[in-house]
C-alpha cells in the first residue's frame, strides 16, 4: 500500500502537469505544503496543518483551494470535515480530497461537489478552472462555448433526434438508437480525427457532406462514407461494423445533421454513446428488453473500475460488454494513472489501446463498443459480437469487470463444469474460467440478488466458497437500476483458482449510492455517499462472515441477515414475537382487499371496489386464507411497495391464498404498534433489502422475521398508538368534509344567512 508521502509525490506531479508551481525556489510558486503562505494565515490555523494550500494569484490574501491527501483507508466523511475546517479558518472556497486514485472536490459554502458542464469534477484542475468557480461564486460552472453545456443539453439533442427518427417511420427504439449512433459516430470521428486515424480521407469526413441535402446527402453517406469507413476499420473481415442508414426521410436526416453540426460533442466529458443508449432504452421501455441486460449507471461503472484498479500490463475483459462503458472506463483509468505518474508515452498509449481491453457481446450493441474503441484510438478488433456463453475462455485475463445478464436461461449448460441450466450460473463460471493463473487475477461482477439466495443456485455458491473464489459481496440498494428494473443487485468480488485461501467473506452494505432511489434517479451532491466513503475506507459498512458458517447453512446462502443479527440493546427480533397463520377459509368469511392506500391497509372488498368487486374477485373464496381480528396480512410480491395490512375490523376476513398472514404472539407488544413500526421508512427499507425474485421481488415470512424493532414499554406503545388514532380520526374528519364540500351550496347558505339578518 502507498504511504502518504508516496501519494503526495503523485499529487505534486499531477499539480505540475495542470500548471501549478510547487517548487519552493520558484518566484511564481502557488502551491504550499503543510503551511499556508504567510504567518498571518498560519496564526488563523492555530497549529493545524492542511496538506496543501493553493493560491490563484500572488495577491491572494488566503488560499482559494485546500487539498487534503489521505492514504486509502481513511474515513471519507471525517476527511471532508477536517478539510472543511481548514477552509473555514482560512476563507478558502474549495476543498479537494485526494488518495492517489480518486479526487473529490467540494464548494465550501454549500458542501456540494464541484460540477463542470453538468458533470461532477473527477480530478484536479488547472488554476484557471478553479478561478472560474471562484469568480462564479458557485459549485457549478459552464464554459463550453457551444450548444452542449451539460449532460442535460446532450439529452435534448437525443430527444430531438428521437422525435425526428420516429416521425421518419423508424418505430422501434433500438433501431432508432443504432441509426442515431451511426450519425453520432460520423460526427465524433471527424472531431477526433487526430486521435482516431490518419487513414480517413477528407472526402469521408463530416465537412465533406454536411452541406449536402436530399437524396444526394443520403446516397453520399450510404455509398461513399459508410463503405470507406468499413474498409478502413474492418480489415479483419469481422461482423459488419458500419451499416447504411435506413432512414428514407431525407428532410429529417438533414435536420439531425444540422443539429449535430453546430455542436462540439467531444467537449463534454461523458460517454456520449453510453448516454445515448441510456436515453433510447428509456424511451423504448425496458419491458421490451428480452436480453436481461440493463444500462449500468455511470457512477456504478466508475465505482467498479476504481475497485478493480486495473494496471498497465493487465488484460481487462468484459464478457457482457453492452455499449462498452466498463471497458472505456478501465481504459481511461489505466491511461490517466500513467499520465498522473508521468510515465505515459506514445508507445505505452498505443499498447494500452491495442492490447489491454477485450469484450464480448451477443447483441448488436457490440458495434457501439467497437465504435467507442475506435474513438479512443482503436482496439476495436478486441470486441467480438457473439454468444459469450457459447464461447468459453480459459485463463486469458487478469481483470474482469462486468454486469451479467439477469436471470436468463443459460445457452451452454454442457460447456461449464457445474452443468447448471441457469444463465446466472453459466455467466459466473465463464468469468471465473477466463481469469488468468496469476494470484492477483480478480473479477468484479454485478449479479441479481437471486445469485445470493435462490435454492437452485446452491451448488454455485458452494463451489465459490469451497474453492476460495469469493472474497467479498457488496450489496447495492434496491432501485439502483431504476427505471429499467426494480431487481436488487450485488457486486461479487471474485479471485482466480490460484489465489490465497479465504477464511472470511467480507460483506459491505451500500444504502446510499449518491442518487435518489426513484424512477428519475436524481443526484444528491451535498453529502458523502456510501460508495465514496467505501473507496476511501474499505472497512466502511463492512462485516465478515466465516466461511464455515456459510458452508454449514442449508443452501449456502450469501444473504447477510442470515449471519448478522440486527438486534441492538432495546430491540427485539420479529421472529421472537410473531407467528405465521395458515388458516383456510372454510367458513367463507368475506373477502378483504389489502392496499397501501388504506391507513390500516385492509377493507372489505365490496366497500373498497363497490360495484366492480364482482369483476376483481373469485366466484368462491373457500381456498383463501383467514385474517383474524388484529392479525396481519401482506402480499409477498408487493411488500416492497408497502402492501401490508392489520385487521382492526373486529371480525375475521379472507385474503388470497398467496398472501402471508401472521399475528403478534407476545403480551408485551400491541399489534398496532408492530404495524406502525413495519410502516416506518427505516423498516420499509429493510423489507426492500429482503425482497428477492427474478421478475418481481418477493418477501418471505422467515426473512421478514429477521428484522428488529424497538422494544419499548407497553404503556408507551399505548400512548403512541392513541396519538396515531387521534391523528387518523382528525384526518378522516377533514377528508370527509372536503369530499362533501359544495361551493354552490355554501354560497346559497351564506346568502340565506345574509337575508335573515
Amino acid at each position: 500500500m502507498l504511504l502518504q508521502r508516496d501519494i503526495e509525490e503523485i499529487l505534486e506531479k499531477e499539480l505540475s502537469r495542470q500548471g501549478w508551481i510547487c517548487a519552493s525556489e520558484h518566484p511564481g510558486r502557488n502551491v504550499y505544503r503543510q503551511l499556508p503562505r504567510t504567518s498571518e494565515e498560519q496564526a488563523l490555523l492555530a497549529g493545524l496543518r492542511p496538506d496543501y494550500c493553493l493560491y490563484l494569484s500572488q495577491e491572494s490574501p488566503t488560499p482559494e483551494v485546500i487539498i487534503e491527501v489521505k492514504k486509502p483507508g481513511m474515513h471519507l466523511p471525517r476527511a471532508k470535515e477536517q478539510a472543511m475546517g481548514y477552509a473555514e479558518r482560512l476563507g478558502a472556497r474549495i476543498v479537494a480530497l485526494y488518495d492517489g486514485r480518486q479526487t473529490r472536490t467540494y464548494w465550501v459554502d454549500s458542501a456540494e461537489e464541484l460540477v463542470h458542464n453538468g458533470l461532477p469534477v473527477q480530478g484536479l484542475l488547472p488554476p484557471e478552472m478553479y478561478r472560474h468557480f471562484v469568480e462564479n461564486g458557485s459549485n457549478s460552472y459552464v464554459d463550453t462555448p457551444t450548444a452542449i453545456r451539460s449532460k442535460e443539453d446532450l439529452i435534448a439533442v437525443f430527444a430531438y433526434a428521437n422525435q425526428k427518427l420516429r416521425k421518419a417511420g423508424i418505430t422501434k427504439g433500438m433501431e432508432r438508437f443504432f441509426e442515431f449512433s451511426n450519425l453520432l459516430f460520423l460526427k465524433l470521428i471527424s472531431e477526433n480525427n487526430d486521435i482516431v486515424s490518419d487513414d480517413i480521407p477528407l472526402h469521408v469526413r463530416w465537412e465533406s457532406y454536411k452541406h449536402k441535402t436530399g437524396e444526394e446527402l443520403l446516397r453520399y453517406i450510404n455509398d461513399i462514407v459508410v463503405p470507406s469507413l468499413e474498409r478502413i476499420f474492418n480489415r479483419q473481415g469481422q461482423q459488419t461494423l458500419f451499416t447504411p442508414l435506413t432512414i428514407r426521410d431525407t428532410l429529417a436526416l438533414k435536420q439531425i445533421i444540422d443539429r449535430l453540426d453546430g455542436l462540439h460533442l467531444s467537449g463534454i466529458k461523458t460517454d456520449i454513446k453510453g448516454d445515448a443508449f441510456e436515453y433510447f432504452i428509456q424511451q423504448y421501455n425496458s419491458s421490451n428488453n428480452d436480453l436481461g441486460e440493463y444500462f449500468t449507471p455511470r457512477h456504478i461503472v466508475n465505482f467498479l473500475v476504481q475497485l478493480a484498479n486495473p494496471q498497465y500490463g493487465e488484460r481487462v475483459y468484459d464478457p457482457f460488454c453492452g455499449t462498452g462503458g466498463m471497458l472505456i472506463a478501465a481504459f481511461n483509468h489505466i491511461k490517466d494513472s500513467l499520465q498522473a505518474q508521468g510515465y505515459l508515452t506514445e508507445q505505452l498509449l498505443q499498447d494500452i489501446k491495442e492490447n489491454t481491453v477485450y469484450g464480448s457481446e451477443i447483441s448488436s450493441n457490440a458495434r457501439i463498443t467497437k465504435m467507442n474503441m475506435i474513438l479512443t484510438g482503436d482496439g476495436h478488433s478486441n470486441i467480438l459480437q457473439q454468444d459469450t456463453l457459447q464461447h468459453p475462455v480459459q485463463g486469458q485475463y487478469d481483470v474482469v469487470i462486468t454486469n451479467i445478464p439477469f436471470n436468463l436461461e443459460g445457452t451452454a449448460q454442457a460447456l461449464y463444469s457445474l452443468r447448471s441450466p441457469s444463465g446466472n450460473s453459466q455467466s459466473i463460471q465463464h468469468v471465473l474460467n477466463s481469469l488468468s493463473e496469476k494470484p492477483s487475477a480478480r473479477a468484479f461482477v454485478i449479479v441479481p440478488e437471486a445469485v445470493l439466495n435462490n435454492a437452485d443456485l446452491t451448488l454455485l455458491r458452494r463451489h465459490l466458497v469451497e474453492n476460495n473464489l469469493l472474497r467479498q459481496i457488496i450489496s447495492l440498494p434496491s432501485g439502483v437500476f431504476l427505471p429499467y428494473t426494480e431487481a436488487k443487485a450485488s457486486i461479487l468480488v471474485l479471485q482466480g483458482y490460484n489465489a490465497q485461501p479465504v477464511e472470511t467473506i467480507r460483506y459491505t452494505i451500500i444504502q446510499d449510492d449518491g442518487y435518489t432511489l426513484t424512477q428519475r434517479r436524481r443526484p444528491i451532491t451535498n453529502r458523502v455517499n456510501d460508495l465514496e466513503a467505501y473507496l476511501y475506507d474499505d472497512s466502511y459498512s463492512t462485516r465478515e462472515i466465516p466461511v464455515g458458517e456459510v458452508l454449514s447453512e442449508k443452501h449456502c446462502s450469501l444473504i447477510w441477515f442470515k449471519y448478522f443479527s440486527e438486534v441492538d440493546e432495546g430491540s427485539v427480533l420479529l421472529r421472537d414475537i410473531l407467528v405465521e397463520e395458515k388458516v383456510k377459509n372454510t367458513e367463507l368469511f368475506p373477502t378483504a382487499t389489502v392496499s397501501k392506500h388504506l391507513f390500516w391497509g385492509i377493507q372489505l372488498g365490496e366497500d373498497y371496489w363497490g360495484e366492480a368487486f364482482v369483476s376483481v374477485t373469485s366466484e368462491t373464496n373457500e381456498d383463501y386464507k383467514v385474517v383474524g381480528d388484529r392479525s396481519f396480512a401482506y402480499n409477498p410480491s408487493r411488500a416492497n411497495t408497502g402492501s401490508l395490512a392489520l385487521n382492526l375490523t373486529g371480525e375475521n376476513l379472507a385474503v388470497s391464498k398467496m398472501y402471508v398472514t401472521f399475528r403478534v404472539d407476545s403480551p408485551d407488544f400491541l399489534p398496532e404498534y408492530v404495524y406502525l413500526c413495519l410502516r416506518s421508512q427505516e423498516v420499509h427499507q429493510r423489507i426492500c433489502d429482503r425482497s428477492f425474485g427474478s421478475v418481481r421481488q418477493s418477501l418471505r415470512f422467515e426473512d421478514l422475521c429477521t428484522i428488529a424493532i424497538p422494544a419499548i414499554p407497553l404503556e408507551q406503545q399505548v400512548k403512541m398508538v392513541q396519538e396515531v388514532e387521534d391523528l387518523y380520526a382528525s384526518y378522516e374528519k377533514s377528508r370527509r368534509a372536503l369530499e362533501t364540500f359544495d361551493v354552490l351550496e355554501r354560497i346559497a347558505t351564506k346568502g340565506e344567512e345574509g337575508m335573515g339578518q
